[in-house]
């Protein structure tokens, strides 16, 4: 059976890029499109939906009205539906805003087709949706890719006694609890080209003006995972951070924000953390220097 999405946004380009991209790597999916909150609701009245993708700003009723309506209903509670809120409204305060009506994750515009596919795919393994949104998606690389991803990624942080994690998991972020079965099976699909990569690079870091060492253990073009030590201080979820990261003899302080933060031992008080680290930097220079060192680890 087709997963069905529907895509809330004001904006005719930003629904036009959003649906090109969902067609092209998932084909089997239905795509419904509102051109604002009120809209959408009426949609969501008349027909069942199995994945909302909505802007936060929208005339009428804005994403967050339409999330906490939602979740109002008794077939779109938290555990029944997926709302991805997608919106250039980045700071702690609408995020936390977002998550306590209810959103299951956030995307921040700009985004890329790889960041938006991501989080679709995250949404959809967190409501054991991935079989139907991915049955006819095979020839489609990108699609695999972040199944790979999503699916593999997250089982690696479990060497060395550290707990597994979703990145970007706004439920485990701040004190919720997942969705979905966690038993649910694993398509056994393997990506082509890696997007996370395990490696082993000791360096430095900073949390809102205190300095760590760490050791990044898992890379990514557009996040990090570090092993760091903190005795009294334990970074702030959401809170920036700067990471040291050194390529051809060139050190680039990249700006990032932390997605989350795990303890490494089943205990309280231990003082060895993992942070995941989301790249906030949007500048070419950096970019390419990312993918450059991306590609030599």
């Amino acid at each position: 059976m087709a997963v069905k999405i529907l895509v809330v946004d004001d904006a005719t380009f930003t629904r036009d890029l959003i649906r090109r991209t969902l067609r092209k790597q998932f084909p089997s999916a239905q795509l419904e499109e509102a051109v604002n909150g009120r809209k959408a609701q009426q949609m969501l009245t008349k027909m069942t939906f199995d994945m909302v993708l909505c802007d936060w700003e929208m005339p009428e009723m804005t994403g967050v009205e339409l999330l906490q309506w939602c979740r109002e209903q008794d077939n779109y509670k938290k555990a029944d539906l997926p709302f991805v809120m997608i919106t250039s409204r980045g700071d702690k305060s609408h995020i936390v805003e977002a998550v306590q009506s209810g959103v299951t994750d956030y995307l921040g515009k700009p985004f890329s087709s790889e960041q938006l596919i991501n989080k679709v795919m995250a949404a959809a393994k967190k409501h054991d949706l991935v079989s139907a949104l991915t049955s006819q998606a095979s020839r489609n690389p990108a699609a695999t890719d972040a199944l790979a991803a999503m699916t593999g990624g997250a089982s690696k942080a479990k060497k060395g006694g550290m707990t597994s994690h979703t990145a970007g998991s706004l439920d485990v972020l701040l004190g919720g609890t997942k969705t979905g079965s966690a038993t649910a099976s694993k398509p056994a699909i393997t990506a082509k080209v890696a997007t996370i990569k395990d490696v082993k690079i000791p360096t430095m870091v900073r949390f809102e003006g205190k300095q760590f060492r760490c050791m990044v253990i898992q890379f990514a073009k557009s996040e990090a995972t570090l092993l760091i030590k903190s005795d009294d201080v334990v970074p702030a979820v959401l809170g920036q951070s700067v990471l040291d990261l050194e390529f051809s003899g060139t050190v680039n302080r990249l700006n990032y924000y932390v997605q989350s933060v795990a303890t490494t031992e089943k205990k309280h008080d231990s003082t060895f953390l993992t942070v995941t680290l989301g790249l906030i930097d949007q500048d070419d220079v950096k970019e390419k220097f990312i993918d450059a060192l991306f590609k030599s680890l």
